[in-house]
């Protein structure tokens, strides 16, 4: 499987393959010289498409990632909120039928809060169902303060955590398809930018400007300030070092 590289890797070599393919079109000496080795205007085309289709997937890539984020957010909120409400309502339960462990049982208070949540939203989904439909464990509970109404409303918040895990599960599902198909128009991207870059180096070797125009060669040499700053480092050096008359 290949490896997301980081976003500035992909900032990188899609400006890169931008301005290669752009001045390649424009510059009418450049395209005379890359058609002669079978770069014409098609396939400098095929090549600005897929630069097109790299640069949307990177986007839809960043839009499924912040969308997976968000979900994420929300469902951790949800499950905070949901195991306060299965808490508050255990704890009530067992203070109510601290006696009478049938009751408890029916609840499915007889063991701890499950941690793994499938298992959490099916004993939460329990206990609020059989609060609300067991009439003579209802009629205790109302004079607890859980009215058929508080219930029901309570019973909202684990419905509320099921549905964010399942939006969160599926903007998961969307990211990971979203990362896969950047790196597929990626990878296609550089294969064609790299056989580009080769030929262009034939084409256009006694030509090292237009070379340059494409991003591909980069001159080397110092700028004369550059090559100034050492003497002038030295001077100011021995300047230090002389004594003051």
């Amino acid at each position: 499987m290949t490896k997301t590289r980081p976003m500035t890797g992909i900032t990188e070599r899609m400006t890169s393959a931008n301005v290669a393919i752009s001045n390649a079109l424009s510059d009418a000496q450049i395209g005379a010289l890359l058609g002669e080795y079978g770069y014409q205007t098609a396939k400098l085309s095929e090549g600005k498409t897929l630069l097109e289709t790299a640069d949307l997937s990177v986007k839809k890539q960043v839009a499924a990632h912040g969308d997976q984020k968000d979900s994420t957010a929300r469902f951790l909120s949800a499950e905070k909120t949901a195991r306060t409400a299965y808490q508050n309502l255990a704890q009530v339960a067992r203070a109510a039928f601290a006696r009478d462990k049938a009751k408890l049982a029916v609840l499915g208070l007889n063991a701890a809060m499950p941690k793994a949540l499938p298992l959490f939203l099916t004993m939460a989904t329990a206990l609020f169902d059989n609060a609300s439909h067991t009439a003579e464990i209802a009629e205790v509970l109302k004079s607890y303060g859980y009215s058929a109404e508080k219930l029901s409303k309570e019973r909202g918040k684990i419905v509320e955590l099921s549905a964010a895990n399942q939006a969160q599960e599926s903007a998961k599902g969307a990211a990971q398809q979203a990362t896969f198909e950047q790196n597929r128009a990626m990878e296609a991207l550089d294969y064609w930018t790299g056989g580009f870059i080769k030929v262009a180096k034939v084409a256009l070797r006694e030509q090292p400007q237009l070379l340059e125009k494409l991003g591909i060669l980069k001159r080397g040499g110092k700028t004369a300030a550059q090559r100034q700053a050492p003497s002038k480092a030295a001077a100011t050096r021995a300047a230090k070092k002389t004594p003051k008359a």
